[in-house]
């Protein structure tokens, strides 16, 4: 049994007994992190530092007329380099990173996320000063027409990672007025991680080696903690899916709310903590009530990702296509047809003078009909709207956007969160079970 098993299960066993109230959400969990951080290293396995690659005598070209003598390479290279035109080549930002991500929940700046599947929409998101892009696998429903995300395989989730990585990464996309590209993450889809440790490591290993992700996200909770512990030690950044769980929604009679009793509550925070524990970059945390997204955050030292899970997490995420209104299902076009002779006053947002010009032979349909709106401005102002109300906390909205817990049931979870004395408990039982392990 691993050590962060044993907090978590220690913690969970001690949220679940009947003890004093205490008024701190988050001081019965603070023993427990801080001993599962000071024997993880411990219990993580040492790797030993591969040999270096390309260590090979470099073979000389010989294009296109022969190889040149010797001395005409010592020549090119003891040559004074001409100074860089001005704009002749941008400078290269750093890609944010899981220090960004740190820093920020540190700040109190929340953290945007927002999804994207295609070029289009990855170019979208350079718009604004997103901090993570994810590469969900809800692109299953929004781009390719499934009814879950169940039916989406690896080989296309590579696929959209690398179309995504394209417009990320694009060099064009820097200078003073642009931000810094932000962490691509890429879902690990529905049975890519289920037969095996092994299987789960290989399908990351696809998303981050062929696809160019940086990290990956996993749903799950207790059962997936091995495999974000192997992903973490060789340094591939993992956020772990808990609350809601699409992939699973079949088990769960539906797309639910989760959390919503004291029982349900502490059980999403005990998977939270052993995930943490196991190494795991961020939590996303999906379709819970405001108050536990928000005590849940306040219990952990990682950042939180909340979806449906009120304001008090430390950054939302998104479905690029629900921002944007896009297409998503037949619905949405019987309900554009019968709404085709509305009127509105709203005014749109138009694309700007130094928009680049299509070819000649291409008419945009879209503008005339639009007066002059493009999709891709929509989507511009749309990104940068979402960035703007994320950041200023007003998105989301506690009362239209959030889920309601029954007051009873928080103060039951409240009350197994416990005090000082609880803390202790929890200590000194987890170190109990560590030294039988």
């Amino acid at each position: 049994m691993s050590t962060s098993r044993s907090a978590s299960r220690a913690a969970l066993r001690l949220l679940h007994s009947s003890s004093a109230s205490a008024p701190h959400a988050s001081s019965s969990v603070l023993a427990v992190r801080s001993a599962s951080a000071s024997t993880s290293s411990v219990s993580s396995p040492r790797v030993s530092s591969p040999r270096a690659f390309g260590t090979a005598a470099p073979l000389r070209s010989a294009w296109p007329a022969g190889a040149q003598p010797e001395d005409a390479d010592a020549n090119r290279r003891a040559a004074p380099r001409p100074p860089r035109e001005s704009g002749a080549q941008p400078k290269r930002f750093r890609t944010k990173g899981v220090r960004e991500l740190r820093e920020l929940k540190k700040e109190g700046t929340p953290i945007t996320v927002m999804t994207a599947f295609d070029y289009p929409t990855a170019l979208s998101l350079r718009a604004a000063d997103v901090d993570i892009c994810l590469v969900g696998d809800s692109l299953a429903n929004v781009a390719l027409g499934h009814a879950s995300t169940q039916q989406l395989p690896l080989s296309a989730m590579v696929h959209h990672v690398q179309a995504v990585m394209r417009g990320i990464s694009s060099p064009l996309l820097t200078g003073p007025s642009i931000a810094p590209p932000p962490l691509v993450i890429a879902d690990l889809p529905f049975g890519s991680f289920y037969a095996s440790l092994e299987a789960g490591v290989r399908a990351a290993t696809a998303l981050v080696q062929e696809g160019g992700a940086h990290g990956v996200k996993i749903e799950g909770g207790s059962e997936i903690v091995e495999l974000v512990e192997r992903l973490s030690s060789f340094g591939i950044p993992v956020i772990a899916h808990i609350g809601l769980q699409p992939q699973r929604v079949a088990s769960s009679s539906g797309y639910r709310l989760q959390g919503r009793t004291a029982d349900e509550a502490s059980a999403i925070l005990a998977q939270a903590l052993e995930l943490e524990a196991a190494g795991a970059t961020a939590i996303l945390i999906e379709c819970v009530p405001n108050r536990v997204g928000a005590e849940i955050s306040k219990c952990l030292q990682i950042p939180t990702i909340g979806i449906g899970a009120g304001p008090g997490t430390d950054g939302q995420v998104l479905v690029i296509s629900d921002i944007l209104g896009d297409l998503t299902s037949p619905a949405h076009v019987l309900a554009d047809v019968a709404a085709a002779d509305a009127s509105t006053s709203a005014q749109l947002p138009l694309p700007g003078a130094s928009t680049p010009q299509p070819p000649k032979f291409v008419r945009a349909f879209a503008a005339p009909v639009a007066g002059g709106v493009t999709v891709g401005s929509l989507r511009i102002a749309a990104v940068r709207a979402y960035v703007d109300a994320v950041r200023a906390r007003t998105f989301p909205d506690a009362q239209a956007e959030g889920y309601k817990m029954k007051k009873e049931e928080f103060e039951e979870f409240k009350r197994r969160l416990g005090g000082d004395e609880r803390r202790q408990q929890v200590f000194e039982q987890f170190m109990r079970e560590h030294e039988e392990d």
